[in-house]
């Protein structure tokens, strides 16, 4: 503990000047230099400016060591997804702001302060959080420099710039190992963001990696969570038996844990096992089931309703789907995202407006999936293809299937370059 910079918080709080506070005791140099840590003055010194401030070195000692624990608790209450727990303590750490910022525990406590933000999804204050703490980034410690990177990382994923987030989570990998006791989660956002890139290889070898760091600490709901996630690249490997006996397991879980969030997302995925089998109206009750659920307006929300909209074109419902998707665009506020795009391109599949759905594609459905997701973009060149050699134009044709083909492989090989 660095006591010169308590007795400088408790001079400011007195409002005492420095010749005040030193007069008698040492020289008004002497004290700079105490409070600004650059000199240590010796413990007669020191007890007798704390004495003149009314504050004691052990007592003081004492409220910094349990602001630690506090601190440690705060960031332990994020991982393990206890939301009031992390609220309360985040709200008495609050009223320490300006005790703890004249300790070393400073910057730790702004970086727990911006997962917080992530915590809470308040992107916008991370974002103006992140601009002023980086400018103390030399400062940081080499834990501190760990955790900027693995929240920047957090909030790439949240930006869904999945691309993003994996390259910025593999630079700190080779660290992830050595620092797992104090960050566990570092494993399951690999794992997420690699899930989201439809990579199900790495997915599922980050995802077990993550499972047994839980299953040490005794995560209940980050198992959960992983189970799900793990569920999703069973389905998509078509694994589908053990896919469905973790996902009967994993909405038991919910429902006994009253984890809401949790019982959506596996109701989502019991869609996504019954879509791949064939039955298509036990996949579309699951999807209705898991939409009903959801907050709307949301990134999950838009997932289920893109995958419920498409089981509709499949069972050939498209005046269903015009009429669900109609007010949905309207009222979509960011028509930049990947979600709208999709959504989009299903509404004029809907109304058989192939001239406009081609345009689209080409304008904004190929360009965006390019950079979210690549089964889509596969999915959209090889209708781009077909669309051209029904035209006669067989250059433009070709033209699509050779994307197709490079996008195939750039999935396949999650080869790093855009195409």
């Amino acid at each position: 503990m660095s006591i010169g910079r308590i007795i400088y918080y408790h001079r400011k709080k007195q409002n005492k000047t420095q010749e005040q506070l030193c007069r008698g005791i040492c020289s008004t140099t002497h004290l700079s230099k105490i409070e600004n840590s650059s000199k240590e003055g010796n413990l007669e010194t020191l007890e007798l400016l704390c004495k003149r401030l009314g504050v004691s070195i052990e007592e003081e000692t004492k409220k910094t060591l349990y602001l630690k624990r506090q601190l440690s608790q705060f960031y332990e209450a994020m991982e393990r997804l206890h939301r009031d727990h992390a609220e309360r303590l985040y709200q008495e750490l609050e009223k320490h702001r300006d005790y703890i910022q004249c300790t070393e525990m400073v910057y730790l406590y702004e970086l727990y302060m911006l997962r917080y933000l992530l915590f809470t999804n308040n992107l916008t204050e991370y974002e103006q959080a992140s601009l002023g703490l980086k400018k103390n980034k030399s400062k940081f410690s080499s834990f501190e420099t760990y955790l900027w990177e693995f929240f920047q990382g957090i909030y790439y994923g949240q930006k869904q710039q999945y691309s993003k987030a994996i390259s910025t989570l593999d630079k700190i990998e080779d660290k992830a190992d050595f620092f797992s006791e104090k960050v566990t989660d570092y494993y399951y956002y690999k794992a997420a963001n690699h899930g989201l890139l439809k990579h199900f290889t790495l997915s599922l070898h980050y995802s077990h990696k993550a499972l047994r760091i839980f299953q040490n600490t005794g995560n209940i709901l980050r198992i959960l969570h992983v189970k799900i996630g793990l569920s999703a690249n069973l389905i998509y490997i078509n694994d589908l038996e053990r896919a469905e006996v973790m996902l009967h397991t994993a909405l038991n879980d919910a429902e006994m844990l009253k984890d809401n969030e949790t019982k959506v997302t596996a109701l989502h995925n019991f869609g996504l096992l019954f879509n791949k089998k064939g039955k298509l109206q036990e996949s579309l009750e699951y999807f209705t089931h898991s939409l009903n659920l959801k907050k709307k307006h949301t990134i999950s929300y838009y997932g289920t309703l893109i995958e419920m909209a498409q089981v509709l074109m499949d069972l050939n419902e498209k005046e269903q789907v015009e009429t669900l998707l109609r007010d949905v665009l309207k009222d979509f506020k960011e028509q930049q995202s990947s979600k709208y795009v999709e959504l989009m391109v299903l509404y004029l599949e809907a109304i058989e407006d192939e001239k406009r759905l081609t345009d689209y594609l080409i304008d904004y459905g190929l360009p965006m999936m390019k950079q979210h997701d690549l089964y889509k973009a596969i999915k959209f060149s090889e209708r781009l293809a077909d669309y051209f050699e029904k035209k006669g134009d067989p250059l433009s044709s070709n033209q699509y299937l050779r994307l197709s083909n490079d996008l195939f492989k750039k999935l396949l090989f999650n080869h790093p370059k855009p195409i």
